[in-house]
């Protein structure tokens, strides 16, 4: 099992006015996914570049920027994701006034990077893996939650499946396991408890917990207020089997 505390996450300086805590990665023990949390300050930029190896995923989970994804200009807010497929030239700056927010996802955990300049604005259409959240609507998967999927093979994703879940008190994901494939569940606001094989642990904003293939496992939302996950896939369709488990820590009426 991995849970990587906030606390304990390893945070580097790729960048100029850019860090970013490693939450899930080879080096965390997660052997399909790695995922960074970076914090870019205001003018600060991630620079164009691509990844031939794997497609990779961002989201903003605060502030504003200004994104340069396959030579397409475009603005990115609060709750808005890009995917860049393999080979795919993309860039960031922080163009507010705030510092912003950016979670990114590989499914691989050695994703190749190189640097180039963008080429003269593309003109069209935005590609589908350009995702404003307005675009996403939102569905109810069980009581008392709310999810967003962001991006999937419906959007042009290869071997990413990445949502937003909003778990109102008292909610709980049904417990399951994936033959094939590990989960990465990231808790970006409130307070959930996660199940691992029977056993419930706390977990908190800026905490990453995987579950391995075939290891059972959920989150549920025991406190009173709202508590907000990202549950990562390195494949658009997870296989999921339904397992007959109930927590033991009191749920609120």
């Amino acid at each position: 099992m991995t849970i990587l505390r906030l606390k304990d996450q390893k945070v580097t300086s790729p960048y100029p006015g850019v860090s970013q805590r490693n939450p899930a990665g080879v080096e965390t023990g997660a052997t399909q996914i790695r995922v960074f949390d970076a914090l870019i300050q205001p003018g600060a930029s991630i620079p164009y570049h691509a990844h031939g190896n794997t497609e990779a995923t961002y989201f903003v989970l605060d502030g504003d920027i200004s994104a340069v994804v396959d030579d397409h200009r475009v603005e990115l807010h609060s709750g808005d994701l890009v995917m860049a497929p393999p080979g795919t030239g993309h860039g960031f700056t922080n163009s507010g006034k705030q510092e912003a927010r950016l979670v990114t996802m590989f499914p691989h955990t050695d994703p190749e990077v190189s640097h180039f300049d963008p080429g003269e604005p593309a003109g069209g259409d935005l590609p589908p893996y350009i995702v404003p959240r307005a675009n996403v609507e939102a569905w109810t998967p069980w009581e008392r939650c709310t999810r967003y999927d962001m991006m999937n093979h419906e959007r042009g994703a290869l071997s990413t499946a990445f949502s937003q879940l909003d778990f109102e008190p008292g909610s709980m994901a049904p417990p399951h396991f994936h033959p094939e494939t590990e989960e990465a569940m990231y808790c970006i606001e409130g307070e959930f408890m996660a199940m691992y094989n029977g056993e419930e642990i706390p977990l908190w904003p800026g905490d990453m917990f995987v579950a391995e293939a075939g290891v059972r496992h959920t989150v549920f939302n025991a406190s009173k207020k709202l508590a907000v996950l990202l549950p990562l896939h390195p494949t658009v369709v997870p296989v999921r089997e339904l397992v007959d488990w109930s927590p033991t820590t009191p749920m609120p009426a």
